[in-house]
């Protein structure tokens, strides 16, 4: 049966007793989860290529080897043994199929396009497919209109547990329309969007915030989420850039700062910022303005300005890599850091910190509160608008092998033999009856040893699931979102989770509709392509006055309607009239 129904059917049979009592019952979802039983039941009957007769729901074939290709610049790490290793030997007596994986070094869209150019395609194929503006979704896009991927409509039906990958809240519709069933398809399916939730709890949660080293708002008596607006978060730096702190060396300290090239310094500018999701606001009077132009985007590079301009905000990070931002957090040379909190105390567990100092263990700031003054959330749409995807040459002669080794590793077996491993040997079942890693693992994790992730890695455990999963629903079965998470979760980082929780938007964002424009390709070159906006966001922060950084930000406003005869002007008449085309439009 269906991975992400398994547990779910159990709690859904005992809700829908209770509904049919108390509202007549739902007729459509009766039949619903009746015709996924009976896909899977066909399923079952398959034998294997011998002839014999199986109870697996999986098709045999007679060892069958797959090439695939991680197409994302910088190769990760495979087993030194890709057929021989534990994984792929015991998928292999399952289904007969085995998969090898290569990366690359490179651009991506690069990559893409020598691909394409010489026909070399791998059975599997691993790519970013950001939708919208992105490189890498327009050369894909255009393989798929040249005939050069394989169309997977007609079979997708047949794997049961990816065969939802298309649903709404998987994805979302406006990835649906544009990009995954865009009209140029002609009605044909190209791609598995993959990394994308199956319910809720699939959803990752990033906990992006700002966060201070813990020793300071302790000597300075301030609680640090007390901290929401602006005023406060400047007021709260000020102090601590004259308080005089030390790191755990004794050198001087920085105030704020970010990881690779600025990321995420837009946590320091949150209060500023809109509860929404696109980068087009609804005014008052009705028309839709590009945010570059509303007053809150001067506002908060101006607070960026002021922030370097008062030595409260390193220079550097503009330009640092995450192992320079490593050291900076990781010794306490920054008493603040705007990232991802779990990045922020890995930092802390490389050089040592998090143990060594634990009143320097970095704590959350506020967080702070959206320009209407509620609460800061981490906003999603009903699925996701742009992911992974997986895609096959048209002329891979081993489709359906593929299709079935990704349909294996997205069922509740498959899933747990590639995260967890064997049962009584990397891992065993709690009582609820769901996978754990045995202790000796779990204490290696929490300890942060992760020489246990290169071992497991060796015999092809936790390392295959990320390259296929589609619809993620492990939270739900198992309890956790990756193995050990239960046991050696790091509590501050769930505490602030709660602080800042997700919200999922209904609708349909307007940034989906933009690209309908008949020159968006000239007014996207020049206006979301690239790194001009950056440029002289950047340049406007080392501005040596505030008129200087004001005037460096409105000459940027006027290169964009100036660009190109002033096509922008007439691209935002066309935006403010296919905002009127929906009734379910999210800004």
């Amino acid at each position: 049966m269906k991975k992400r129904n398994i547990l779910a059917l159990i709690t859904a049979s005992m809700m829908a007793m209770t509904a049919l009592a108390s509202c007549g019952g739902d007729s459509e979802t009766s039949s619903d989860e009746s015709s996924k039983e009976s896909s899977t039941t066909t399923a079952s009957n398959t034998g294997d290529e011998s002839g014999e007769e199986s109870d697996s729901p999986w098709q045999k074939f007679d060892d069958v080897k797959l090439t695939y290709l991680h197409c994302w610049n910088g190769t990760p790490k495979y087993p030194s043994d890709q057929y021989g290793n534990d994984v792929a030997t015991a998928i292999r007596d399952k289904i007969g199929v085995t998969v090898e994986y290569e990366g690359i070094n490179m651009s991506e869209v690069e990559k893409l396009n020598l691909m394409f150019a010489s026909g070399d395609i791998p059975d599997i194929v691993n790519a970013p497919y950001w939708g919208g503006d992105g490189g890498e979704t327009a050369v894909i896009k255009k393989a798929a209109t040249e005939g050069r991927l394989a169309a997977i409509e007609d079979l997708l039906p047949n794997y049961p547990n990816i065969s939802d990958c298309y649903d709404v809240g998987i994805v979302s519709q406006n990835y649906l329309e544009n990009d995954l069933e865009p009209p140029e398809f002609e009605g044909h399916r190209y791609l598995i969007p993959q990394q994308t939730p199956g319910d809720e709890n699939g959803i990752t949660h990033w906990a992006y915030g700002i966060f201070v080293r813990g020793d300071v708002p302790e000597a300075l008596g301030i609680d640090p989420q007390s901290i929401k607006t602006s005023d406060d978060l400047y007021n709260f730096m000020v102090a601590a850039r004259d308080y005089g702190f030390k790191d755990v060396n004794g050198n001087d300290c920085i105030v704020a700062t970010t990881y690779h090239e600025g990321w995420d310094y837009s946590g320091y500018q949150a209060n500023f910022t809109e509860k929404k999701y696109t980068s087009y606001s609804l005014q008052d009077d009705g028309t839709v303005v590009y945010d570059v132009f509303n007053d809150n985007w001067m506002e908060k590079n101006l607070f960026m300005w002021k922030l370097v301009n008062e030595g409260l905000f390193d220079k550097e990070c503009f330009n640092c890599t995450d192992a320079q931002a490593d050291e900076k957090v990781g010794n306490g040379t920054a008493l603040m850091a705007s990232a991802q909190y779990g990045v922020i105390v890995n930092s802390t567990k490389i050089t040592g910190l998090y143990d060594s100092n634990p009143e320097m263990r970095y704590i959350p700031i506020g967080p702070l509160n959206y320009a209407d003054g509620s609460q800061l959330k981490q906003l999603e749409t009903m699925g996701r608008s742009g992911s992974p995807v997986l895609f096959f040459p048209t002329d891979c002669e081993n489709l359906e092998a593929a299709l079935t080794y990704i349909d294996y590793v997205n069922s509740e077996e498959g899933t747990i033999l590639v995260k967890y491993g064997f049962e009584g040997d990397t891992f065993e079942y709690n009582e609820e009856g769901q996978p754990r890693w045995v202790d000796s693992i779990l204490e290696r994790k929490a300890s942060g040893d992760t020489s246990y992730e290169d071992e497991l890695r060796e015999r092809g455990i936790n390392f295959i699931y990320g390259c296929f999963y589609t619809g993620d629903t492990c939270y739900t079965m198992f309890g956790e979102n990756n193995p050990g998470d239960a046991d050696a979760a790091v509590q501050e980082i769930e505490d602030y989770k709660l602080l800042r929780p997700i919200e999922r938007l209904e609708g349909y964002p307007l940034s989906g509709l933009v690209n309908q424009y008949e020159n968006y390709e000239t007014v996207s070159q020049f206006a979301f392509q690239g790194t001009t906006q950056e440029d002289y966001q950047q340049r406007a922060f080392f501005a040596a006055t505030e008129e200087e950084a004001r005037q460096i930000l409105q000459d940027y406003r006027d290169y964009l309607t100036s660009q190109e005869g002033g096509i922008f002007e007439d691209y935002m008449e066309f935006v403010n009239e296919i905002a009127k085309s929906r009734d379910d439009i999210l800004f």
